[in-house]
């Protein structure tokens, strides 16, 4: 099957029918990517590394089949994004080792929250000590020049949850390191800072907000649905291995 050349985000956003996953890689009008075999690929920033990455949307077979015509145009070591299950239809020659993730979406905002009312701006200093102990692989630490704003929740002895504001994309809102102290879990603190930062990402024009998750956090899962966001995507994310054929 042909592979049909894509030269802008319009044209990636056309190709996959705007998906909320693909607007949030669309950062830069001026984005390369192909179309085939009923799936799409593009070069675009991730949104929580915020480094290269080749990303895809489509089907795993479809998608494994569309990067077998382009493994010849990509490196050894290119990082990739794939549906989860891909790898292994992948060429014999091809190999992915990734971490699994999902992503998660809302186009209004969440309901309301108890603790809410106490959410508050906070500052980087209150931020690092709480992640250290909360989240220290957090995608976003509290020295990132690309948080645009930190939301939290206060005790009297610190900072007990926050979440972090890394949008990039027009007109979508991206939620990272949400995180609440162990003495603190199990008072609604994460449903009330995720809920907060969301709407007023949604206050201030977003039409979407979106949040990456580790597949093995199941107590994310179960904030995230309880709060309404949806989980069409599932992925495997890491370092495409080239290897000779024989």
């Amino acid at each position: 099957m042909a592979v049909t050349v894509l030269t802008s985000a319009a044209e990636v956003l056309v190709a996959t029918a705007h998906d909320p996953y693909v607007r949030t890689t669309l950062r830069n009008p001026h984005v390369m990517g192909w179309t085939g075999h009923d799936a799409v690929a593009w070069r675009a920033t991730d949104a929580e590394e915020r480094v290269g990455y080749l990303m895809t949307h489509g089907e795993p077979a479809g998608v494994a089949a569309l990067i077998a015509d382009l493994v010849g145009e990509l490196p050894s070591g290119t990082r990739v994004t794939l549906p989860r299950g891909t790898p292994p239809l992948l060429p014999a020659w091809v190999a992915v080792d990734g971490t699994d993730w999902e992503f998660w979406w809302v186009d209004a905002p969440m309901p309301s929250q108890p603790r809410e009312p106490d959410v508050v701006p906070v500052l980087p200093p209150e931020v690092a000590p709480l992640l250290a102990a909360a989240s220290p692989t957090a995608s976003a630490q509290a020295d990132d020049p690309h948080v645009h704003r930190w939301l939290g929740v206060r005790g009297p002895e610190g900072l007990l949850a926050c979440a972090a504001d890394t949008s990039g994309a027009t007109g979508v809102g991206h939620l990272s390191s949400i995180a609440v102290h162990p003495s603190a879990r199990g008072q609604g603190l994460g449903a009330a800072v995720t809920a907060a930062l969301a709407r007023l990402m949604f206050a201030e024009g977003c039409d979407l907000v979106t949040l990456g998750m580790y597949a093995d956090n199941t107590a994310g899962r179960a904030l995230y649905e309880h709060l309404g966001m949806r989980n069409d995507h599932s992925f495997t994310s890491g370092p495409l291995q080239v290897r000779s054929r024989w």
